[in-house]
């Protein structure tokens, strides 16, 4: 569901220096391919692969944890029921761990399905709900996608709540503008650690500038902050549902817990589309 919107080929890194700036406070890098295996005037299907990686620095970790990843490969259907409306379902069953033991209880999986409207040739919007399954829970996501243009250089693009940014458009496609994030992940720990999970929170707000590189490719880098809170917890402390962003359930109480707000946060991001 983070995906960036119109872009098959994606490769990002964010970089979190710490206090003393010798070693990344936290490092995560995420690679992404998608195609379309069936295309024509009424149904699209789209496949591909995700992969992210995240390395951790946690400040008195009786864990441990240093090397998470996650393995998804998204699956996207889009039914167009009228010229200038569409429906879009995603299926994606993720792997997501410390990779020490894989089994089937590093599997987890996300569902959205979004209604879109392009209202004219500036403006889209589309509204959705996403449905998670975490290792802590169920976790229900309500969307809004949004594109639009206003005046001849500024455009608002993005899914809230996960990633949208404002831009102003230079020339030749070069863009300065403000990014705001906010992202949600869970990961299983290993036998080792007692299997336990944990969860992973973050809010960024960062400045960009966006670049074409080469023919359908361009590139943008961000600096900014961004807030993070991770909370680990036993195999069997799990919670009813939640609605994120709006409330999160804390019925349960992690056995560690790491809050860092105000983190230095530079991400370098490239990524190709074909037809823009």
């Amino acid at each position: 569901m983070n995906a960036q919107q119109g872009s098959p080929f994606t490769l990002s890194l964010d970089y979190f220096p710490d206090n003393n700036g010798k070693k990344p406070a936290m490092l995560n890098s995420n690679f992404s391919l998608n195609m379309p295996v069936h295309r024509d005037t009424l149904f699209t299907c789209i496949t591909g692969t995700n992969f992210k990686y995240f390395k951790l620095n946690l400040q008195e970790d009786s864990l441990n944890i240093n090397n998470l990843y996650s393995w998804s490969m998204p699956v996207t259907g889009i039914l167009r029921i009228s010229p200038n409306k569409i429906i879009t379902l995603l299926v994606e069953p993720i792997i997501s761990s410390d990779f020490k033991d894989i089994s089937v209880s590093d599997f987890r999986y996300n569902l959205a399905l979004f209604y879109v409207k392009k209202k004219n040739l500036n403006s889209t919007l589309g509204i959705g709900i996403a449905f998670s399954k975490k290792f802590s829970g169920f976790q229900l996501v309500p969307l809004c996608l949004v594109n639009m243009r206003f005046g001849n250089r500024w455009i608002l693009s993005g899914t809230i709540p996960f990633k949208s940014k404002l831009a102003y458009e230079i020339k030749n496609k070069k863009q300065v503008g403000i990014s705001f994030g906010v992202n949600s992940n869970s990961f299983r720990l290993s036998e080792i650690d007692n299997n336990c999970y944990m969860d992973y929170q973050a809010i960024e707000v960062s400045i960009f500038y966006q670049q074409p590189l080469l023919k359908h490719f361009k590139w943008n880098v961000n600096l900014g902050m961004q807030s993070t809170q991770i909370e680990i917890y036993g195999e069997n402390q799990t919670s009813p549902l939640s609605i994120f962003p709006l409330f999160k359930n804390k019925l349960v109480n992690p056995i560690e817990s790491f809050k860092n707000k105000g983190m230095l946060l530079f991400q370098v991001n490239f990524s190709y589309a074909l037809f823009e």
